[in-house]
Formats: C-alpha cells, structure tokens, sequence
C-alpha cells in the first residue's frame, strides 16, 4: 500500500481514524510503524497528505490526520471511462484493481457475443465484493476518487440508449476509441493530449464481433491498435490506460 485508504466507517471523530484490518496489518508488518510515526494517508473520495500514528497494538492501528491536501476531481484530465465487456471474475478482479490505479473515473461491465452469461450470476459483481478491489488499486496508485460502476446486460440498447442517458451531464467533447487488431492507426492518431475526456472500449477475450465493432464505429468510437500483439483483457485495460497516459504527461 502506498496510501493508506480511510473511509467514514473508520472515522471516530472529525480527526482520528481506527483501523484494525489488512491496512493495520500492513502498517505493522510492512512498513514497521510505530506510535508517533507520520504515514501517508488518503480519504476516500476527498483529500490527501500525512497522518500520525497515536496508537498501536496487535488488534488496531489509531490514526489522526494532519492538514490534507483538497483534490479536485474535475480537474483531473483526461476523465478516462473504461467500456469493458465483462470477463470471468479472476480477471474482472485484475481490472478492477487497474482501474483504482489508474485513475479511471467509471467503469460500465457489459454483455457482448463472447461473453458467458455465466459471467453475470458471480458474487463479485456485488458492490461490497468488488469495491476492495478498486480500493486496493487506489492504496497502490496513491489517489482517492472511488471509480463508479455500473452493470449492463444488454449491448445494443447500452449503446443506443443508456450511454447518452449517462454522459448527458457531460459537457466536454468525448474521443471515443476501441482497440482492435484489425487497425494498424496507434492511439497517438486520435489522442495528442489535449482531449478532456476519453471513451475507452476494450473486447472480450475472444475480441468483438463485426456486428459490435459497426455498432460502437456508428457512434463515434474509432478503432486503433495496441501493438503487434494479441492481449488479454486485463493486460489490454493496463497496456491502453499506460499509452494515453505517456501521451499525456509527455504534453503537459
């Protein structure tokens, strides 16, 4: 962990925080801390900055925050929002986590050809099983905006109707763009820093079928690669989140 992530659920008073699970145990074992030491801490969906450790014992670690500096989350460019076919749950779980850490703002799961609907029936698609997850890649990329999450079981209607009905609030102008072997034009073609907002799709396992890629092409997703080769969902999520930010620090 690389941010320790508090929540209200371990607030005691406007000040102090009381952990007693993996994020105590990591404070004890991994970074060896002890009372009086200053460590690194985020509030979930707000600020950041250092908390001081006021006790410590086998069961609880107390913490007591210091000055935090605010976020603004608007600010944040691009606002990326990551389109995934939903995959099998191991691997939701390592996509899940990347977009915690990589400071995606909202994650829609939905049905495509080659999606199992077995896929649609797991546990981890639960709010309270899949938060830790983005959690973790919150402590790992050291920020604290929670990504949203919604699931959506149908394709087309998502397309046609429940993607405008949720990006109605969105002013800025999207880039729409989806990875796909078949295109040899890189994400530099269409992203030179400047947008403010992505639209990212990524297939499933056994990529999009014609009758997606047409749909997704009609409304404004254009299609580019990530390179010569074949990747799985949850290296394609990292290696097409990785590309648009190097494009982006490199303009700043």
């Amino acid at each position: 962990m690389n941010l320790i992530i508090l929540s209200d659920k371990d607030r005691i008073d406007e000040d102090h925080f009381i952990v007693s699970d993996n994020r105590a145990e990591h404070i004890r074992s991994i970074l060896k801390l002890s009372e009086g030491d200053p460590v690194e801490i985020g509030i979930l969906n707000g600020g950041q900055g250092k908390g001081k450790i006021t006790e410590i014992d086998s069961e609880k670690v107390c913490l007591m925050t210091k000055k935090m500096e605010e976020v603004d989350f608007d600010d944040l460019t691009p606002q990326i929002d990551l389109i995934c076919a939903l995959p099998r749950p191991q691997t939701l779980k390592k996509v899940l986590l990347t977009c915690g850490m990589m400071a995606v703002r909202r994650l829609y799961l939905i049905r495509a050809n080659r999606v199992e609907k077995s896929y649609y029936h797991s546990p981890l698609l639960e709010s309270e099983n899949y938060t830790p997850f983005l959690i973790e890649g919150l402590s790992q990329g050291k920020h604290t905006r929670l990504p949203e999450v919604t699931i959506h079981q149908r394709f087309k209607p998502f397309f046609e109707d429940s993607l405008a009905a949720i990006e109605k609030n969105d002013k800025s102008e999207t880039l729409r763009i989806f990875p796909d072997p078949q295109s040899n034009q890189t994400i530099n073609r269409f992203y030179d820093g400047g947008a403010a907002r992505i639209l990212l799709a990524i297939g499933p396992e056994g990529g999009w079928v014609p009758f997606e890629t047409e749909m997704m092409q009609a409304h404004g997703f254009q299609m580019c690669t990530l390179g010569r080769w074949i990747l799985r969902v949850e290296h394609a999520v990292t290696a097409a989140l990785s590309q648009i930010e190097m494009i982006h620090v490199g303009n700043e």
